[in-house]
C-alpha cells in the first residue's frame, strides 16, 4: 500500500501532520471520485476541488507549488508540494509498481475524470492524454498481477 513516506521521497516539500505510516488506499484525480482514505492528486485549479476532494475521502493532496492555499484547508491535512501534480502523478505509479508488487494490499489509482462533474472542459487535452496513457500503464500492470479492469 502506498505511504506518506512514499509520497514524500517524491515530493520537495510537505506541510501538515507528519506520520510515515499513513496508507493511502486510493490515488484519484476526479474529486467526486468516492476514495477514503484517498491522496488526491489536482490537475486544474486545486482551490476549487480540494474542498470536494476531503468530502469524498482524501487525506492528504498533492500541491502545485505556486497556487495559493485555501483557507479551508485544515492545518494538519498533509500536502505534499510538487512543480506538476500530473508529473508526480506519473513517478508516483511507476514508483509504486516497483515498491509495492508483494503488497498484500493494494493502492488503487483511479486516473480517470468522470463527465458528472460538469468541469471537463476546464482540462487541457494533453492532460486527459496523459491520464489515458497513466491508466493504461496501471491497467497493463494489474493485468500481470491476475487482476480483471475494475481494479
Amino acid at each position: 500500500m502506498l505511504t506518506y513516506e512514499m509520497v514524500k521521497r517524491l515530493c520537495k516539500q510537505a506541510r501538515g501532520i507528519v506520520d510515515d505510516t499513513i496508507q493511502f488506499r486510493h490515488v484519484f484525480v476526479d474529486p467526486h471520485q468516492h476514495a477514503p482514505k484517498g491522496l488526491f492528486v489536482p490537475l486544474g485549479r486545486g482551490a476549487e476541488t480540494l474542498k470536494i476532494a476531503i468530502e469524498n475521502g482524501a487525506i492528504a493532496a498533492l500541491w502545485q507549488e505556486e497556487e495559493e492555499l485555501p483557507r479551508y484547508i485544515p492545518n494538519q491535512f498533509p500536502l505534499f508540494f510538487v512543480t506538476s501534480p500530473l508529473q508526480t502523478l506519473e513517478k508516483l505509479l511507476d514508483s509504486y509498481m516497483q515498491w509495492d508488487s508483494d503488497a498484500v494490499e493494494k493502492t488503487i489509482f483511479h486516473l480517470t475524470v468522470s463527465a458528472h462533474n460538469g468541469r471537463n472542459d476546464s482540462y487541457d487535452i494533453a492532460v486527459f492524454g496523459a491520464l489515458k496513457r497513466l491508466q493504461q500503464k496501471w491497467m497493463d500492470a494489474q493485468g500481470k498481477e491476475g487482476c480483471d479492469h475494475s481494479c
